[in-house]
């Protein structure tokens, strides 16, 4: 091996290599394996990558060894691990942003399910809280947050003046709000007085 690692590659050894020469192939490979190695690793940063393209491009060489021209054999081969390099780095790249945007996409999918399971579960609270209000109290909350009237349309269906539908709103919400605070998480009172508003 130390006599190997003091040849040179020459075209006569370029030559046999073309020819299908399997020795010729592996003093080629002794001789610039550490060479590619370096140049790969001085990209990609990464001993496995370095270790897997080195491996990458003697396949290629094999595979290619009738087009080689002895002359420009080894800016060949060093073109090869540079276009290897970069491909693999590239896809790399691509399959990691990938990964993040589907993990992305799967961690805003969830949180608006979840988001929605929560509203639907404090909804289902507020619709027990308003079956349990006063009769009159009842027909005001459904009247306004369901069918959207007016203060002053509740008023004259009920007979009572806007004031009164106002203050019996306002006890309301708060009945509600009051109520509806232990199964509150975080945040979401915020949202959902916005929410039954």
């Amino acid at each position: 091996m130390n006599k190997l690692s003091s040849q040179k590659i020459d075209t006569e050894l370029v030559e046999s290599l073309k020819d299908g020469d399997q020795e010729a192939f592996r003093k080629v490979f002794y001789l610039l394996r550490k060479r590619l190695y370096y140049f790969v690793f001085s990209y990609a940063k990464s001993d496995y990558v370095a270790d897997e393209m080195v491996q990458e491009v003697f396949i290629k060489i094999w595979q290619k060894r009738k087009t080689i021209k002895p002359l420009t054999f080894t800016t060949f081969v060093f073109t090869i691990a540079r276009n290897l390099t970069y491909n693999h780095m590239r896809d790399t790249f691509r399959r990691e942003s990938a990964r993040e945007e589907v993990w992305k996409n799967a961690s805003t999918q969830y949180e608006q399910i979840e988001t929605r399971m929560l509203l639907a579960e404090y909804k289902r609270i507020v619709n027990r809280i308003v079956d349990e209000l006063s009769p009159q109290k009842k027909t005001i909350y459904i009247m306004s947050r369901e069918e959207g009237r007016t203060n002053t349309e509740i008023a004259d269906i009920l007979g009572i003046t806007p004031k009164t539908v106002k203050n019996h709103l306002w006890k309301i919400m708060d009945t509600i709000k009051t109520r509806l605070r232990p199964h509150l998480e975080n945040n979401l009172l915020l949202l959902l007085v916005l929410f039954i508003h």
